[in-house]
């Protein structure tokens, strides 16, 4: 017997992540924390990842503090803008977590240059973080979980943004990488499904992060009411997204874009 909440085709407890390991790039606060809530929440025990120390130890202890019997919480401070950074967080990966079924590549960053006054160090900055430092991070993964088949959920999830697929003024370096991304994702989908590894994209629209917050609140909370479900996104909403993605009741989905902002993309 179900219960009502299970999925109709009976796998009951597929949005559950027990027993798996999940690691979480730019997790210290905002998105990134946001789905490693939802990831501890659902069952997993994760490793957060971070380029500030003091964030990412104060996430891991509340983490930790909440996660249950047989759950551990990992930190680990990684720039992944930074090719030997990244290095030193996969040979971490291997030598300390049992295994790795969740792969999410959330970091990154943008800054707001017109386009006829961007410097090529602020470019390069942008391709570094948001493009080259999550391919490295998603090869990387990708190549680990290849060589360890026989877990039962593998999935790799890239944070985008709508910003990839709209333009806005000032936002080219990250709109462009952002959109180089998308791309990564689907011929990634394509290439991995072999191994059994799934690779998605989630985009985020606007959404409440301290470093949102902290810019201009005014002007957020007016780009906020422009929303059309009247508010901004939560890092819970891309959490619950996220672990959706990740968790076995998307067991059949692969190359997806899963666009999370209150329809913000409709105008």
């Amino acid at each position: 017997m179900t219960d009502a909440s299970d999925p109709p085709d009976g796998r009951v407890g597929a949005h559950r992540l027990d027993g798996q390991w999940a690691v979480i790039t730019g997790s210290s606060k905002g998105i990134g924390l946001g789905i490693a809530e939802a990831f501890v929440a659902a069952g997993a025990s994760v490793m957060l990842v971070a380029r500030g120390e003091g964030d990412l130890v104060a996430a891991a202890k509340s983490l930790q503090d909440r996660a249950g019997v047989g759950q551990t919480v990992l930190a680990h401070q990684a720039d992944t803008s930074d090719v030997a950074s990244i290095e030193g967080l996969f040979d971490r990966i291997r030598e300390e977590l049992p295994a790795l079924d969740v792969f999410v590549a959330n970091a990154g960053a943008g800054v707001v240059t017109a386009f006829l006054d961007i410097p090529l160090d602020e470019w390069e900055w942008s391709v570094a973080l948001n493009l080259t430092g999550t391919f490295l991070c998603c090869q990387r993964a990708g190549q680990l979980m290849a060589s360890t088949p026989g877990r039962p959920n593998r999935a790799i999830l890239v944070v985008s943004s709508i910003r990839a697929e709209g333009a806005r003024p000032g936002r080219v370096a990250y709109s462009t990488a952002k959109a180089g991304l998308n791309q990564l994702v689907r011929v990634a989908a394509y290439e991995l499904a072999e191994h059994g590894i799934r690779v998605n994209t989630l985009s985020p629209g606007i959404t409440a992060t301290p470093m949102a917050l902290e810019g201009n609140p005014e002007v957020f909370a007016e780009m906020a009411a422009t929303v059309p479900l009247r508010r901004a996104g939560e890092p819970g909403d891309m959490g619950a997204a996220a672990a959706y993605l990740c968790s076995p009741a998307a067991r059949f989905v692969t190359g997806a874009n899963l666009v999370v902002d209150g329809g913000e993309q409709l105008w």
